[in-house]
């Protein structure tokens, strides 16, 4: 199976010593066992709506974990600092 480039760079990044442990060896895991899994996971950025985040929780761009809830907290936290100050 063929996966894109942009997807690959992801998947690179979340391999680097910033992501734990754990978090590394779901995604060593996919890349053998579960490409579709892991291309699914990457596609995009889950986005953060009116409803809040909502989506699959697991590892990656496109799932709900401390990783992207981390993000989007200080994304919201950046925001309103901006309107606050």
């Amino acid at each position: 199976m063929h996966i894109d480039k942009q997807i690959l760079e992801k998947v690179n990044e979340w391999l680097t010593p910033t992501f734990d442990t754990k978090t590394k060896e779901e995604i060593e895991k996919m890349i053998t066992t579960a490409p579709k899994e892991l291309e699914d996971s990457f596609y995009k950025n889950l986005e953060f709506g009116t409803g809040g985040m909502r989506g699959i929780m697991g590892v990656g761009t496109n799932r709900i974990n401390k990783y992207t809830l981390g993000k989007n907290t200080q994304g919201l936290s950046n925001y309103l600092k901006s309107i606050c100050w």
